[in-house]
């Protein structure tokens, strides 16, 4: 009788195995199931962004023109705020053995551009904009009124850049601008084509030109090359209805010594890195930036456009 007991313990306990057993079993086979359907569902969504990319006619300009004018603007026609903020560095190859003498960050930009946005009847996307941007120190972040130029040991006063573009049309056949300064550029005369790069459910569409353009300050010609960058998601572009594609906006630019930092025939050249986005109303900016706006520019950012 005493034989009974352990053989049921015994017994009871093998059962209890066996059930932990194939609860795993069935637990690691759920998870099996389930990764299967991730990795399929992952393999749709892959495919169909793949088509999806495929059927949009990124070589035709007049598409490429209209994308354009939904990542900078809003169709609508409405008053949109493109917000930037970055760094620029000054660039001296080849100038003694320390890397400062190669290049080092002079100071931090923080802009805005103040844009409305139409679409012509002929499909070309007419803009007027005003803009401008404030120098910041790298380290303190205080608005900078004047700067202590490392490569001359001068200290020369900051300016408030204002841009004299204040309107243009983005046509088939490259940008028409208005602008109170000569002018010439690579994106000029010739077909509106973006460079598009496309990673899963996203995108990201580039643009670059080479431009020159006299400053009416000292009548020399400067000359620069841009790099615009948009990441967006791809079923937003493919969505016609959509008067704004939003973004995550980048520019980064080398060009010449600004003038008002006085390098003369100083050798070198100036990296620039900005990175923005647009928002659709002046409480959406950051408020130390309102402040220096309304200080330095009263009104400017929210002055009517003339019609």
């Amino acid at each position: 009788m005493a034989l009974l007991p352990l053989a049921h313990k015994g017994f009871f306990m093998h059962y209890r195995l066996n059930r932990r057993q194939a609860m795993l079993s069935v637990g690691a086979a759920a998870g099996m199931a389930a990764t299967t359907r991730t990795a399929q569902a992952a393999t749709r969504s892959s495919r169909k962004h793949a088509a999806l990319a495929a059927r949009l006619p990124i070589r035709d300009p007049a598409f490429n023109v209209h994308t354009l004018g939904r990542l900078e603007g809003d169709l609508s026609g409405k008053v949109v705020y493109l917000h930037r903020q970055g760094r620029v560095f000054g660039l001296r190859p080849g100038h003694g053995p320390e890397l400062d003498n190669y290049g080092r960050l002079l100071y931090k930009a923080e802009g805005v551009s103040v844009r409305t946005s139409r679409l012509r009847e002929d499909g070309a996307v007419v803009d007027k904009s005003r803009n401008w941007l404030f120098y910041r120190d790298p380290v303190t972040g205080e608005f900078l009124s004047e700067f202590a130029n490392p490569y001359t040991d001068e200290t020369v006063p900051v300016p408030t850049f204002r841009a004299g573009i204040t309107g243009g049309v983005s046509t088939t056949n490259g940008p028409e601008l208005a602008a109170d300064f000569p002018m010439e550029s690579t994106a000029f005369n010739r077909p509106m084509l973006l460079d598009w790069n496309f990673m899963g459910d996203h995108v990201w569409i580039y643009r670059h030109a080479f431009t020159r353009w006299r400053e009416g300050s000292t009548g020399s010609y400067r000359t620069e090359m841009t790099l615009d960058c948009w990441v967006c998601r791809l079923d937003d572009v493919a969505n016609p209805k959509l008067t704004h594609i939003p973004s995550t906006y980048s520019w980064t630019s080398q060009t010449e010594w600004q003038s008002w930092l006085r390098m003369k025939d100083e050798p070198g050249a100036m990296l620039w890195r900005l990175d923005g986005v647009l928002v659709r109303s002046i409480a959406e900016l950051p408020q130390d930036f309102v402040e220096q706006c309304e200080k330095v520019l009263p009104g400017h950012l929210s002055a009517p456009f003339e019609s």
